[in-house]
């Protein structure tokens, strides 16, 4: 009897040993086909876009009501209000002097996006989230333009909380271009 438990003890453990590296494999062949952990989008996993510190309020109290009534006519009509000057200018070709606001006629946050190139692969500014009524009349760009003049491409982008979910979702988005201006 001695002989036969000593026989299965020496199976046992090389079995078990077979066991728990097929176990890990099994487990990293999962985790590998589950893809980067940005697939996982449970709520604190949720990016969520924070609102710009450097947007000011471009509203007075008096153009209030008027303004939200006409926001929420624009977002029924799906339509996004631009509030800007085409022209900026700049000593140094990183700061800018501008006017670029979220209009108050619009019912929705927006963040900026501007790229110095038409196929938008160069990206020059991205701003957080400016409210209805604030905007900018000052922007560090990313890096420097060249002296000279520069048609530049800015996208609005409306987003929206979802009621169910709590997640931010892109409720809408315009380009239009500007002119940047850099001191020769």
């Amino acid at each position: 009897m001695d002989t036969k438990a000593q026989s299965t003890k020496r199976w046992l453990v090389p079995a078990l040993l077979v066991a728990v590296i097929l176990l890990l494999v099994a487990i990293v062949i999962v985790l590998l086909r589950r893809g980067p952990a940005l697939t996982d989008i449970s709520d604190e996993n949720v990016p969520k876009l924070g609102y710009s510190a450097d947007a000011k309020v471009m509203l007075d109290q008096d153009s209030l009501q008027a303004a939200v009534s006409a926001a929420m006519e624009n977002a029924q009509a799906g339509n996004i209000a631009l509030l800007y000057k085409n022209n900026a200018y700049s000593d140094d070709g990183i700061n800018f002097e501008c006017y670029i606001a979220n209009s108050a006629y619009n019912a929705y946050d927006m963040y900026l996006t501007i790229f110095a190139d038409g196929e938008m692969t160069d990206q020059i500014f991205l701003s957080l989230l400016v409210p209805p009524g604030s905007g900018f009349d000052n922007i560090t760009l990313e890096h420097a333009l060249d002296p000279g003049d520069h048609t530049v491409y800015v996208g609005l982008t409306q987003v929206a909380v979802d009621e169910e979910t709590g997640e931010q979702v892109i409720q809408g988005q315009v380009f239009h271009t500007m002119d940047f201006h850099v001191a020769q």
